[in-house]
């Protein structure tokens, strides 16, 4: 039986296998046998690419892509339709690695890390560097004097940790380049460190920005490829065909003109400027490991940089203690809120009016469009014309802990409203003809009883409320969540992030429950069978 069942196990595990890992039939079969030929692109990156008002992808880089689905339909014979797959700086490698798209044609510059990862195409199609977009009377007069000072980015821009090792600023990295540059119309930056040529077209194009310039020269130059799954030597020698038809025929010329893109030379090589400069700067709990993950790393290419590499292992650090500090504030904050609406449930008929229109309203709708209201709408008015830092409560960590202490709130107050409708009343009317006032009956009698029926629901309200804190990367929280989308948009090694994430995550919760547990002990009522 036990044969058997051993077996049965690993006739799953070879097909589990099976399933996970794509037939290795090369790029241009598969092209060829779907008849459609799909890339990786952001939609929202306006000239490259973005979205007509008719949902339609167009744009600098969408025109090249078409250039390619007509040259690879004559070499195949086969007429290709083509597919753009909407991706961000985050997911675009893995989505390649998975076959979700063909190749990748994005704002993508060639690096080192990157290059162990995909085959670029070369020469690059386009290049740029990044600049300093800001309003016309904030004072910048150099890169280094942005040390200590907020600059807003998106995940995944290979700027992001070259700028914060070498200039010293605090990058605030949103999702997406839209909420990106909303951050900096709210005065939440000084500015937003984008690509020379989208801050150029924009304030050249979009309504909305006249008061806004580009301060600062740009830095960090690197050229954009074409980037294809490892081992495709015929598809990627084909791709590298037609990138330099590109150039020697004129088209890139034409299309930079066209878009009004200043014109770039054919950058055929990667240069080392974004490589991180501090090696070091590693916690001192995690020093002792630091040798054995890199050989890790060279030998097997599992990449935990957060155990050996400064910038990643002091943002992780500090993702960690951002999570608990939100987590442990948030707890208590509901917890309260909890407690309040609770007794505000026997006060007055507007009050209980009052406490049940706020539980309805938070417990059902999404906590992440709570936020966005809160960020981009109420935390809007609060620093409406004002530059300067404003109290806690306006700041994105502020805002966080507010929506989620009111979310989890809403719960806690039925949780503790039935544990106090649990209260037998018979001990209500025994503490009443012992002389008990209502403040005494209140304090020693109800609470505590009530407190210790309502505590397994109300401990997980707790650990819900845990892992709901990771809603606050959106805002540019940098906890946990947050950090390790950092680091893997940087170094592409999103199993490894999302694992430590999960062992994060995992460690909280021990501790959670190991506290939860102990609070029982404590209040454990043989009396009352609780």
């Amino acid at each position: 039986m036990v044969g058997g069942l051993r077996h049965g196990l690993a006739a799953l595990v070879l097909l589990a296998l099976a399933c996970a890992v794509p037939a290795q039939a090369s790029t241009l079969q598969r092209i060829a046998e779907r008849g459609v030929l799909k890339v990786c692109s952001n939609v929202e990156n306006r000239p490259f690419a973005y979205l007509s008002p008719s949902g339609q992808a167009q744009g600098f880089n969408i025109e090249l892509f078409d250039d390619l689905r007509q040259r690879l339909s004559a070499h195949l014979g086969v007429p290709l339709a083509g597919e753009v797959v909407s991706t961000s700086g985050a997911n675009r490698v893995p989505f390649l690695q998975q076959g979700r798209c063909d190749l990748i044609l994005t704002g993508f510059s060639v690096t080192a890390e990157r290059q162990r990862l995909v085959d670029f195409v070369l020469p690059g199609f386009y290049a740029s560097g990044a600049v300093l977009l800001a309003r016309r009377e904030q004072a910048v007069d150099s890169w280094q004097g942005l040390r200590g000072q907020t600059v807003c980015s998106s995940h995944g821009s290979v700027y992001n940790s070259a700028l914060a090792e070498r200039y010293g600023v605090r990058i605030l990295a949103f999702a997406g380049l839209t909420e990106s540059a909303q951050a900096l119309r709210d005065r939440r930056c000084v500015g937003q460190v984008t690509d020379e040529a989208v801050a150029y077209l924009r304030l050249r194009d979009t309504p909305g920005w006249e008061g806004f310039e580009i301060k600062l020269p740009a830095i960090l130059e690197t050229p954009w490829s074409m980037a294809v799954a490892k081992g495709d030597g015929e598809f990627h020698a084909l791709l590298e065909g037609y990138a330099r038809d590109w150039r020697d025929s004129g088209l890139l010329y034409r299309l930079e003109a066209r878009y009004g893109l200043p014109h770039k030379a054919a950058q055929a090589a990667p240069g080392s400027t974004l490589e991180l400069l501090d090696e070091r700067g590693v916690p001192w709990l995690w020093q002792p490991l630091e040798n054995g993950f890199r050989q890790l790393y060279d030998e097997h290419g599992w990449n935990f940089p957060v155990f050996y590499e400064g910038w990643t292992a002091r943002q992780f650090a500090q993702g960690i203690l951002i999570t608990l500090q939100l987590a442990l504030a948030c707890m208590l904050a509901s917890s309260l809120i909890g407690l309040a609406g609770a007794l505000a449930m026997d006060g007055p008929r507007p009050l209980r009016w009052l406490v049940r229109g706020y539980v309805e309203l938070l417990r059902n709708t999404p906590s992440l469009a709570q936020l966005y209201f809160l960020y981009f709408g109420i935390g809007s008015l609060l620093r409406a014309g004002s530059a300067t830092e404003l109290p806690w409560y306006a700041s994105a960590f502020g805002l966080a802990a507010v929506c989620i202490s009111l979310h989890y709130g809403a719960f806690a107050v039925e949780i503790l409203r039935s544990g106090l409708q649990a209260v037998p009343r018979a001990t209500h009317d025994a503490a009443l003809a012992l002389g008990y006032g209502r403040w005494n009956r209140l304090r020693h009698i109800t609470l505590p009883i009530a407190l210790r029926a309502s505590l397994p629901a109300l401990g997980n309200n707790l650990v819900q409320l845990i892992k709901g804190t990771s809603i606050a990367y959106a805002v540019a929280v940098p906890e946990v969540l947050y950090s390790a989308q950092e680091i893997w948009s940087e170094r592409n090694n999103v199993v490894e992030m999302m694992l430590l994430v999960l062992l994060s995550y995992l460690g909280l919760m021990a501790l959670l429950a190991l506290a939860l547990a102990a609070v029982e002990r404590r209040l454990r009522m043989p009396g009352v069978q609780l």
